[in-house]
């Protein structure tokens, strides 16, 4: 859930007013999603000790949640429903409800993290229209400190780690956001989280039966 709340995560021409910040340019493209019936984000992440994670996440807003989770290329995928304040989780062994207790923090992070408008205070740099992956996108950039890059990733901060550079893509026509990317700063632009949002058509989320 959190993760696509910090991840409004590449050769680039920065448009005039570089470094100007677009933060409401970046909230209004989420809004726009929000209002949506449903959306899915399809995310791999890198973890250079962990490896690589591979996670869908179908939101239907405002309380329901459909997360896969695969590690790797291992076949087995945990999953994770949620609606309303009933939680349901499925390791590889059927589902199972979860504890109220747990249901109740996952609840309320799917509502601050997604139902409710963002809350960060990350700076965006307008980039102006790019293209990336041959696309035309219009395109914004902040930088991470290394404990934001660590939420993106779900993990605890080192604060030895360098922090990253996030990338959101917003489709131009349609004003909703299209891909968040993050890159290692180290001059690799190796990407530690490389997400996709979509609009499917069928998209429903129910009770496991």
């Amino acid at each position: 859930m959190r993760y696509l709340v910090a991840a409004a995560l590449i050769a680039i021409a920065p448009c005039s007013g570089a470094y100007a910040d677009c933060k409401a340019e970046v909230d209004q493209a989420f809004s726009k999603l929000r209002e949506s019936k449903g959306f899915r984000l399809e995310t791999k992440i890198v973890n250079e000790q962990q490896g690589t994670l591979n996670m869908t996440v179908d939101y239907q807003l405002p309380d329901r949640m459909h997360q896969r989770v695969s590690l790797g290329d291992s076949p087995q995928t945990m999953e994770t429903i949620a609606i309303g304040n009933k939680v349901w989780s499925n390791q590889g062994q059927g589902w199972t409800e979860v504890p109220a207790n747990f249901a109740e923090a996952i609840s309320q992070q799917l509502k601050e993290s997604v139902g409710e408008p963002s809350k960060s205070k990350l700076a965006y740099e307008c980039l102006g229209e790019t293209t990336f992956e041959g696309k035309p996108y219009l395109a914004y950039k902040a930088v991470l400190s290394p404990v934001a890059e660590e939420a993106v990733k779900g993990n605890r901060a080192k604060p030895a780690e360098t922090a990253g550079t996030q990338t959101l893509y917003i489709d131009k026509v349609s004003g909703l956001p299209v891909r968040n990317v993050v890159t290692k700063d180290d001059g690799s632009d190796k990407r530690l989280f490389d997400g996709t949002f979509s609009l499917p058509d069928d998209l429903r989320i129910e009770a496991p039966g």
